[in-house]
C-alpha cells in the first residue's frame, strides 16, 4: 500500500512553502531597508555659511550643560540638524568629541537652540552642522 503524498509537500520537503514564504519576507525586508536608507541620506549644506552656530554668552558650567543657537541662512526649511561638537583645550587641541541635535525644524532665516554636556578638559568648543533633512524648499513661481 502506497502512502498518500503529504499536502504542501514538494521537492523542498514538508516545510518547503514555509521556507519560501520566509525567504520572500526576508527579501522584502532587505528591499524596504534599502529604499529607506536611500531616501534618508544625509545632506551637507548647499553653500558655505548656510548655517551659523553660536554659543550663548550666558553659560552655566556648574549645571554641566552648554547651550547654543543654530541659524539657518539657507532658503530651505530643515529638520534633524545634526551637530558635531569638538572640545578644545587652551592650546587648541581636541580633547573631546560628541554629536548632538538642534531642536525642531528651522525655517529659512530662522534659529533654534541646542545643548550638550560640557567636556571637563575643554576651554572652548568648535561646533559645526554635519547633516540635516530638508522639510521643504522655496516655491518656484511659474509665469502665467
Amino acid at each position: 500500500m502506497e502512502a498518500a503524498p503529504l499536502r504542501g509537500c514538494d521537492e523542498l520537503g514538508a516545510l518547503g512553502t514555509l521556507v519560501l514564504a520566509m525567504k520572500a519576507l526576508g527579501l522584502s525586508l532587505v528591499l524596504l531597508l534599502a529604499v529607506t536608507a536611500t531616501s534618508a541620506q544625509e545632506l551637507t549644506p548647499t553653500a558655505p555659511g548656510a548655517f551659523r552656530v553660536s554659543l550663548d554668552q550666558d553659560q552655566h558650567p556648574v549645571a554641566g550643560r552648554i547651550i547654543g543657537q543654530v541659524h539657518n541662512g539657507s532658503s530651505l526649511r530643515v529638520t534633524d540638524v545634526r551637530l558635531e561638537v569638538r572640545g578644545l583645550d587652551t592650546d587648541g587641541r581636541v580633547v573631546g568629541r560628541t554629536f548632538g541635535w538642534a531642536f525642531g525644524d528651522i525655517a529659512p532665516g530662522g534659529d533654534t537652540s541646542f545643548e550638550f554636556e560640557a567636556m571637563s578638559d575643554a576651554s572652548n568648543y568648535q561646533i559645526g552642522v554635519v547633516s540635516y533633512d530638508v522639510v521643504s524648499s522655496p516655491a518656484v513661481r511659474q509665469s502665467p
